[in-house]
């Protein structure tokens, strides 16, 4: 070590001893000053990159041992701390996207609730039932770590936080009837329990449109009939309803579907013709 570090002084003061020589023989020189100028600043480079060439000579071999320690502890760091840092990219991409503010309705992956908390290193939400309709808080928090930004998608659900398309599906096994004869009923009695709420879902269609930029379906209530791998009769019922009146018109459009069929209508029901198939 002292030997290295006697030569490298060496090497610099040989270096900086035959650029001022130089230097000072072109300054007495009869070229002009602009050459001079010239002259001068290639002896200062070449010779500060003579210096950098001779000293990275000289202590090669510490620089590679110390370089080879630098690596190994900075591997060891970024092992140590890779949920951490990937936590805090998570956190700054979820920033800059904007993709929810706190109280929003959010879906992570499987995870979906409501934000009550957003950090760099983490996402709090209260969790609420995907299955359930209402409020439907299941009085469980999720601790969400940002670092599932990148590997698992994220649903803003914040607009059909009031309203959301509900669909209801309802099998019947063909006892040879004509499954379209309920449907003139069926449509009348869903349109009577949407009537209370027409003009408010129309406008906050019309919010959401306007906000996000797409063209939903629609509030008019659409009926689709199909059939099952088992052959059996399946009415599909899609309609746009408040989230806590979901379950109700559920309840209510089965039990007038049931009634239709198993037991007694009312007298628009009884009007409606029954065509075996």
């Amino acid at each position: 070590m002292e030997n290295k570090l006697a030569w490298s002084v060496l090497l610099i003061a040989a270096a900086l001893l035959f650029r001022f020589l130089l230097a000072q023989m072109f300054r007495r020189s009869s070229w002009p000053r602009q050459d001079i100028r010239r002259r001068v600043h290639m002896v200062h480079n070449f010779t500060n990159l003579f210096i950098v060439i001779g000293l990275f000579a000289i202590w090669v071999s510490e620089l590679r041992d110390f370089a080879l320690s630098i690596a190994a502890f900075s591997v060891a760091i970024v092992i140590a701390l890779r949920d951490v840092v990937a936590c805090l990219v998570g956190g700054l991409y979820q920033a800059s996207m904007r993709s929810f503010t706190i109280g929003d309705w959010v879906r992570i992956g499987d995870q979906f609730g409501e934000v009550i908390d957003n950090n760099w290193l983490s996402t709090t939400l209260l969790e609420i039932d995907p299955h359930g309709l209402g409020d439907g808080y299941t009085g469980t928090t999720l601790f969400v770590p940002n670092n599932v930004f990148f590997t698992q998608p994220v649903k803003n659900l914040n607009f059909m936080r009031r309203y959301i398309e509900h669909t209801i599906t309802i099998v019947r096994e063909n006892k040879g009837e004509n499954p379209f004869a309920i449907k003139p009923y069926i449509t009348e009695r869903v349109l009577e329990h949407c009537e209370s709420f027409k003009e408010v879902a129309e406008r906050y269609c019309k919010l959401i449109e306007s906000r996000m930029g797409v063209d939903l379906a629609g509030t008019e209530p659409k009926i689709k009939f199909s059939t099952s791998e088992l052959g059996h009769d399946v009415l599909t019922i899609t309609l746009f309803c408040p989230r806590e009146e979901a379950t109700n018109i559920e309840q209510k459009v089965t039990e007038n579907f049931y009634q239709f069929w198993y037991g007694a209508p009312d007298s628009q029901a009884a009007q409606q013709p029954v065509t075996p198939q």
